[in-house]
């Protein structure tokens, strides 16, 4: 049996690095990765993090998951070379505070525009083949944001509702043609993005804020121990559910990264795995 495709959006740093190195370094040699970036000047952590690996079983190309003829191109290219694209992997991803107003329409365009219509160019673009061979699997990268609506980052929170209205109502469709799709809804992932944003003093975020919001953004975001955001996991953690979803012969709907972001999922949904939404009605 040959190795299994994977092509990973988002992979300069943070969860799409650490996935596509991990499955690059399977030691039974299960994968080929396609690993893509938007600017691939952006690749020197990815090839570090490779080792061995580079050039073997995972491959660094350019993707701006934006532009239609770049990803049209790229799956073309792919299955030109390997007959297949088994797994996709949707991790491409920007964010940031908005505070409702305070942000650009053009910002918050753009924001839609990778994190959810990414999404669905990448997945229009994969489709037909994996239905031509009635395999395959999708692997979304959303967030707790997609579970509850995460104050002062209002349009970060709507792409990931996208996102997940968008794969919760394509996955039943899907599974007829043994396609599965899947959700990975992490916490607080301690990624390069994260860093550089903590980082950045609170007043800098709220330029702008009147006083109300101003003090409300500084109590939210101060840590808070035992909060669900408190303790950050690693990319290496969210990797390995995506390894997991991978292998899985039936995959959940959703994944929760951790207990607290579950027991968040249960509160709203009786069913946090999302296996009851695949059921025939």
């Amino acid at each position: 049996m040959g190795k299994s495709t994977v092509l990973i959006t988002g992979c300069s740093s943070g969860i799409g690095l650490a996935a596509a190195v991990m499955l690059a370094q399977d030691p039974e040699h299960k994968y080929k990765v396609y690993a893509t970036m938007r600017n691939i000047a952006s690749k020197d952590n990815l090839e570090k993090a490779a080792g061995s690996a580079l050039n073997e079983t995972l491959f660094i190309r350019t993707l701006d998951v934006t532009k239609d003829d770049t990803v049209t191109t790229l799956v073309e290219d792919i299955i030109r070379e390997d007959g297949k694209i088994d797994v996709l992997v949707n991790n491409a991803g920007i964010g940031g505070s908005d505070g409702i107003l305070y942000k650009s329409m053009e910002w918050s365009h753009g924001v839609m525009d990778t994190n959810f219509w990414g999404v669905v160019r990448l997945t229009r673009a994969v489709l037909p083949s994996m239905k031509e061979r009635s395999a395959g699997r999708i692997i979304n990268i959303s967030s707790m944001a997609g579970i509850n609506g995460l104050p002062f980052f209002s349009i970060y929170s709507a792409s990931k509702f996208a996102m997940e209205g968008y794969t919760e109502s394509i996955a039943p469709i899907l599974l007829a043609y043994n396609i599965r799709v899947s959700l990975i809804e992490p916490a607080g992932v301690l990624t390069e993005i994260i860093t550089k944003y903590k980082s950045i003093p609170f007043e800098k975020h709220v330029e702008g804020y009147d006083d109300v919001m101003r003090g409300m953004y500084i109590e939210m975001m101060t840590p808070k121990p035992g909060s669900i955001t408190a303790s950050l996991q690693t990319a290496d953690d969210i990797a390995k559910i995506v390894k997991e979803v991978a292998e899985s012969e039936s995959p959940h709907l959703r994944y929760q990264s951790t207990e607290a972001v579950e027991q968040l999922a249960g509160r709203k949904w009786v069913d946090p795995t999302g296996d009851s939404l695949l059921k025939p009605k």
